[in-house]
């Protein structure tokens, strides 16, 4: 229930000071109350009497100055400077007591807000960084940013926002009021603030961004403006791993909203756009699967495992190697034959094909060059998919060499016009009847 305060004079018209902003009560905590402003008054009046008698003295004093000059005394006598004296010091303390009456006036003066003033409407909290927007209502940083995440208009009265209430300032006095007035409720605040941030990074459950398939070691630059997705690059970005999990859209067949299989980015860059988006520079870590799917204020969620290649044995390792050192002849080759302009938005996107690591048989995800031709290479969801989910690197391998091959074939076709797919397709375009002759053996035996 909010308080109820006698009527008070505005400080406006005595301290100076105006209120800049609106609790729930209608109080700003900037209003002085009848008995201090009858002080302040009393103490200027007892200035104004004393300074009309030091005038009258002094007119009297100054009747006499031409004969004191005349016979050769001094201008101004002990009396009157000690009357001077006397009035500065009396100035001097009243505006000494003034300025106390000024302090304590404005510490009183909060007597009229209850707790619930200096709560958040948003999330019935007390106020977390608070900031006010120009219409005068207060919410918490975080609150209002969700809120300006759906529309640009104040929650409370529905008044036109703008984009720089983003990155408005933090309300200083109402932030020093709660720490002064409620310093237990604003430290238990702080604290659960910081124990769901540890929460959400802890948490065996990765946010996950529901948009295209991404690949281990490879370069997936996102443009993110969803407000859910949103609120999930902030918290990534606030998190000391800023790392999230990506999926790819599962069929409609399925029932689920994404991907059995995903790989897990990290951010790289972040550039934080006025209205609230982000571009997001971001690299494949780790490929997993979905052991459960659950929801996190609007977003998915998932709890994941991480895939590993099968571990190749001594026996069959030459032969790995062979293929291996095959394959990617191939794939060179193939990159070094797309048209100029088509490689070079490649590499804008994605960078440079990656140089064969040291024993790259080893690594949990093979050998990063075969990801970076995942994008480029005519695939379908699912046979990307189908590329992330094998724990077989030579069926990978096998996989991307026969694709090598067919994309030879149709680049032959297509010059020779012998295969019917419309003028304007490029070499990295893919005919529907084509794809449908290419299947990938990735059941795993």
């Amino acid at each position: 229930m909010e308080s109820v305060c006698p009527k008070v004079l505005e400080t406006g018209d005595i301290l100076g000071v105006e209120p800049r902003y609106h609790l729930r009560s209608g109080y700003a905590g900037l209003q002085i109350n009848k008995i201090i402003e009858d002080r302040i008054m009393g103490l200027l009046d007892v200035g104004i009497d004393r300074f009309s008698k030091y005038k009258d003295k002094r007119i009297l004093k100054s009747s006499n100055l031409s004969n004191s000059i005349s016979n050769g005394y001094r201008w101004l006598d002990e009396e009157c400077l000690s009357n001077c004296d006397q009035f500065e010091d009396t100035l001097r303390n009243i505006f000494k007591e003034v300025d106390d009456i000024k302090d304590e006036a404005l510490k009183h003066s909060w007597d009229c807000i209850s707790i619930s003033d200096l709560e958040c409407i948003l999330c019935s909290r007390c106020l977390l960084d608070p900031v006010t927007t120009g219409c005068g209502h207060t919410f918490c940083r975080g609150c209002l940013t969700r809120v300006l995440d759906h529309g640009l208009s104040c929650p409370l009265c529905m008044a036109a926002l703008n984009v720089t209430d983003y990155s408005r300032g933090t309300t200083e006095v109402l932030q020093q009021a709660i720490q002064f007035l409620i310093p237990d409720d604003f430290s238990e605040r702080v604290s659960l603030s910081i124990k769901e941030n540890l929460m959400l990074e802890r948490s065996s459950d990765l946010p996950v961004f529901v948009c295209i398939n991404a690949f281990p070691g490879v370069a997936c630059p996102l443009y993110v403006y969803e407000p859910r997705y949103r609120l999930l690059a902030r918290r990534c970005l606030r998190s000391s791993t800023k790392r999230f999990a990506m999926a790819g859209r599962a069929p409609t067949a399925t029932g689920e909203k994404f991907a059995q299989v995903g790989t897990v980015l990290e951010i790289k860059d972040a550039i934080s756009l006025q209205d609230g988006r982000f571009i997001l520079t971001t690299v494949g870590m780790r490929r997993f699967k979905v052991l459960a799917r659950s929801e996190q204020d609007g977003y998915d969620t998932a709890t994941v495992q991480y895939i590993s290649d099968a571990v190749t044995s001594a026996e069959k390792l030459p032969e790995l190697q062979n293929l291996h050192a095959k394959v990617h002849a191939k794939a060179f080759r193939w990159i070094r034959s797309l048209k100029p302009r088509v490689l070079a938005e490649v590499e804008r996107l994605i960078g440079q094909m990656p140089k064969v690591e040291s024993q790259w048989w080893e690594k949990p995800d093979g050998p990063m060059w075969a990801w970076w031709l995942m994008p480029i290479l005519p695939l379908s969801s699912q046979l990307q998919i189908g590329f992330l989910s094998t724990t077989s690197l030579e069926k990978r391998l096998r996989a991307i060499d026969k694709m090598l091959e067919h994309m030879k074939i149709r680049m032959r076709a297509l010059e020779r016009n012998t295969v019917n797919c419309s003028e304007d397709v490029d070499t990295m375009d893919t005919c529907s009847e084509a794809e449908r002759s290419f299947e990938l053996p990735f059941t795993d035996g």
